[in-house]
């Protein structure tokens, strides 16, 4: 049975965690098969956005594959933890958007995996947590970078001092997640964005995703700077050309990304 799952559904590369033996935890192998994937899609012109899951009822993803890293020595559970970090790099980075779609448990480094997305989407009966606190760790995998820039410093520090496990109705009143539904409806409720996300310039997005990620850590005039430089571009691309066609043509654009 294979560790991950790609479907193509529309514009989108569902990508799922399937081992749900194991609550979809991240062994070595799953998290480059991921890497992988996720860098594939990234040159893909066909694929809009990226969605990230996991298979079964139980979890989306219940971190780092506690039995394996067991056998590791400190050495090799360091460069693992630096193999997560860059798989969540690689889902920052890529110019899709990166939706995760989360059901059941997310805690640890598959909580890292969530952050590291640029939307997420949680069924009612998500939760989310740090295991790592009662370890006698901490999530290595960047959460203390992350978790503050979506949160704030108090909220991300009592999540971690504690360990307390969050649900989705909190997740979403942090704003951890986008919105919140029935599991049942999960799955729709992600594809609905990404047929919106259709809608728009894939030019346009790869830009202003970039603003956002790298704009937040700098000072007013320098994220600005950044931003022109993104933005001025685009108005001599053919999809501007097309957007401002259809626009007065009153018809939807074909944005082909050039």
């Amino acid at each position: 049975m294979a560790d991950l799952l790609c479907e193509r559904k529309g514009g989108a590369l569902v990508l799922t965690l399937n081992r749900p033996q194991a609550m979809n935890a991240l062994s070595s192998e799953l998290a480059a098969q991921l890497q992988a994937a996720v860098e594939a899609a990234s040159d893909d012109h066909g694929v809009r956005a990226i969605v990230v899951t996991g298979a079964g009822d139980r979890a989306f993803c219940a971190g780092m594959d506690l039995k394996q890293r067991s056998t590791l020595t400190p050495d090799q559970k360091w460069v693992q933890s630096r193999a997560g970090w860059h798989l969540y790099q690689s889902l920052m980075n890529s110019p899709k958007a990166v939706i995760a779609a989360i059901g059941g448990w997310c805690l640890g480094g598959g909580f890292e995996l969530a952050l590291a997305c640029d939307l997420r989407y949680a069924a009612a009966d998500a939760r989310f947590g740090w295991p790592e606190m009662t370890l006698g760790a901490y999530p290595g995998g960047g959460a203390a970078v992350m978790l503050p820039r979506l949160v704030g410093r108090a909220r991300a520090k009592e999540l971690f001092f504690t360990a307390r496990r969050i649900d989705a109705d909190e997740a979403l009143g942090m704003g951890l997640v986008q919105r919140v539904v029935p599991r049942a409806q999960l799955m729709d409720c992600v594809l609905e964005v990404v047929r919106a996300i259709e809608s728009t310039s894939p030019l346009g997005l790869a830009a202003v995703k970039r603003s956002v990620n790298e704009g937040t850590d700098l000072t007013m005039d320098e994220a600005a700077a950044l931003d022109q430089r993104l933005r001025r571009p685009l108005e001599a691309t053919r999809d501007y050309e097309e957007g401002i066609r259809a626009h007065f043509e009153k018809r939807k654009p074909a944005f082909k990304g050039e």
